[in-house]
């Protein structure tokens, strides 16, 4: 593949694209031009939340493959419509949550499908950054100026407002631009719980709490928000904190056995669900009967002489040295472009994930349980 142009607002970036490749390309403020030229096979859209909609829709029209990072959409009702323009135009889609690429992700996909798991019963997600900078309170490139920066276009759909240098650098933080900590952290972790899972829709309730604790800068967004999601299959309980710091990790319990990714790799801890001794509600109960209950329960769960067995021990799975989940992300992407096959994250697997993303911030926002309407493919509270 061959980078051969770019398109963007700021002209600082305009020059950085040229650096990344080494070489002269056609670079423009309006997408419009670089989308008709000839040549251009695919599209990477990496752009502020507010803007993904649109470009997609215009990429697909335009006949162009897309990648677009995540969350797909900004709002609940654009996934829809990004998902119609993709079959329309039969093109091919990548959302950019990379991380299910891993070969990590892959084999808890697999251990979770052989059912060395069990039955899920819950899911926990949590992850915590401690700094500005982990809270989007990005520098501002010294020469940020209405001169070079199309400010007017960069806005968008959003809402009108004179030059502010801090609102288009550290863009995150409002809600007219950004999904706020769900939509930049929480998808990431529901992506791979998807994946890992097989859950092919998005949850049917989601219940929010959280605040801003730390980084009260203007921002309109929580810089804490904890979520209470329910799936068909098993609830999730989500936390993402931006004034403390914590590894992402994310835990799935099953009747069988506990599974923790975190730290590059996997840990599966088997459990046998047996009691280890017996029940100590029996002490309640009159000395025959008791005494004709632990005999019982010996002889029952005992090992007898020659047939006992050493209890397995949790299993630690690596990614090999070297591997990258967002190469390989990319790669997919590539490889269906040229075989016009499908990607492991198209349009419809980027909705379900952002829907979870939309629901958590719709029940934070509005101080309800949100539901989903797949009826009317609406979110409901």
């Amino acid at each position: 593949m061959e980078c051969v142009g770019a398109a963007e607002h700021y002209d600082g970036r305009a020059r950085l694209a040229k650096e990344i490749c080494r070489k002269e390309i056609f670079t423009t403020r309006d997408y419009r031009e670089l989308l008709a030229r000839p040549g251009l096979d695919a599209v990477i859209v990496a752009t502020p939340d507010h803007w993904h909609a649109k470009l997609m829709e215009d990429c697909c029209a335009a006949g162009k493959d897309v990648y677009c990072e995540k969350p797909m959409s900004q709002v609940a009702e654009e996934g829809p419509r990004m998902i119609a323009a993709a079959k329309k135009h039969k093109r091919v889609i990548q959302i950019g949550s990379a991380g299910i690429s891993s070969v990590v992700s892959l084999k808890a996909r697999e251990i979770v499908a052989s059912g060395a798991l069990g039955r899920l019963t819950l899911v926990e997600a949590t992850q915590g950054r401690n700094s500005p900078g982990g809270a989007w309170r990005y520098p501002v490139p010294p020469d940020a100026s209405p001169r070079t920066i199309d400010w007017e276009n960069w806005l968008g759909k959003a809402s009108s407002r004179p030059f502010n240098a801090i609102h288009w650098a550290r863009w995150r933080c409002w809600k007219d631009y950004g999904t706020g900590v769900a939509g930049d952290l929480f998808v990431h972790m529901i992506t791979s719980i998807h994946y890992i899972t097989g859950t092919e829709e998005p949850p049917l309730r989601a219940q929010s709490t959280g605040g801003i604790f730390r980084f009260n800068d203007g921002r309109d967004v929580p810089d804490t928000l904890a979520t209470v999601f329910t799936y068909r299959r098993f609830p999730l309980y989500m936390r993402i904190s931006q004034g403390s710091a914590s590894p992402r990790t994310i835990r799935f319990l099953g009747t069988k056995g506990v599974m923790e990714l975190g730290g590059g790799g996997l840990t599966f801890t088997p459990q046998d669900g047996k009691d280890r001794g017996p029940s100590s509600f029996a002490r309640a109960w009159p000395q025959e009967l008791r005494e004709a209950y632990l005999a019982k329960w010996r002889d029952d769960n005992n090992p007898k002489p020659g047939q006992s067995t050493v209890a397995s021990d949790s299993q630690r799975y690596v990614a090999p040295r070297g591997h990258s989940g967002s190469i390989e992300h990319f790669h997919d992407f590539f490889t269906a472009v040229r075989t016009r096959g499908g990607t492991i994250e198209d349009a419809t697997f980027g909705h379900n994930a952002a829907m979870g993303c939309h629901m958590a911030n719709y029940a934070y926002f509005n101080n309800t349980i949100a539901t989903w309407d797949s009826a009317a493919n609406k979110i409901r509270g």
